[in-house]
């Protein structure tokens, strides 16, 4: 099922990519994406190393492409041999993606497909659809005071050490601030730290926080 290049068309190998941390995911451009915060735009981690090589880009835009098709079948294939996919590693959904995303899920019931999100809209039309299926809405430091009217699942992040969390029953996860698996400076621990960024699990895999809140 695997395929490369054909001609003039352009396909990747494999339509999932994979990431030591968070496993397999559906990775997705960042321009034209993501609506970031002034938080997430200076410390997002997919705006360097191997995320921005001409390669992962030029195959970021084509998934994003490709879940506008009504044709899934070779993403249905790799995220059924999986346990959990992880919805946009990189940049973000469109809500014009979200039919694909919510018939994947339905193609695969025994794959767990999770992220997040900036965009409240987006969250609300896929969290409560499907069992194996869930977004947390990112907040950070700068988020504005709408985003924390979302009566759903958040996680907070990137998180510098200067920043305090809200005492807010509906953050899930903590993300310090973070590049390639390591904190950038010494931002104080939480309980709801992520356990990966904290080298406590070797990754989400070992640890579902940001999805068996569900359960």
């Amino acid at each position: 099922m695997k395929r490369a290049l054909m001609g003039s068309e352009y396909r990747p190998c494999t339509y999932l990519s994979e990431n030591s941390k968070t496993g397999a995911s559906i990775n997705l451009p960042i321009e034209g994406h993501c609506t970031p915060t002034k938080r997430c735009a200076v410390d997002c981690y997919a705006k360097s190393g191997h995320t921005i090589l001409e390669s992962n880009i030029k195959k970021q835009k084509f998934i994003s492409n490709y879940l506008l098709g009504k044709d899934i079948t070779e993403l249905v294939y790799e995220c059924r041999r999986l346990t959990a996919v992880r919805l946009n590693g990189t940049g973000d959904l469109l809500m014009k993606h979200v039919p694909a995303i919510i018939n994947l899920a339905e193609q695969c019931p025994l794959t767990t497909f999770w992220g997040m999100t900036r965009k409240i809209k987006i969250a609300e039309r896929i969290n409560g659809r499907l069992p194996n299926l869930s977004l947390l809405v990112s907040v950070d430091s700068t988020s504005p005071k709408s985003v924390w009217k979302y009566n759903g699942p958040l996680c907070f992040g990137p998180r510098r050490p200067e920043d305090t969390v809200p005492d807010n029953d509906m953050i899930i996860t903590i993300f310090p601030r973070h590049h390639a698996g390591i904190i950038i400076g010494n931002v104080p621990n939480d309980p709801k730290d992520c356990l990966a960024i904290r080298k406590i699990v070797k990754g989400c895999l070992e640890c579902k926080r940001c999805w068996s809140w569900k359960e």
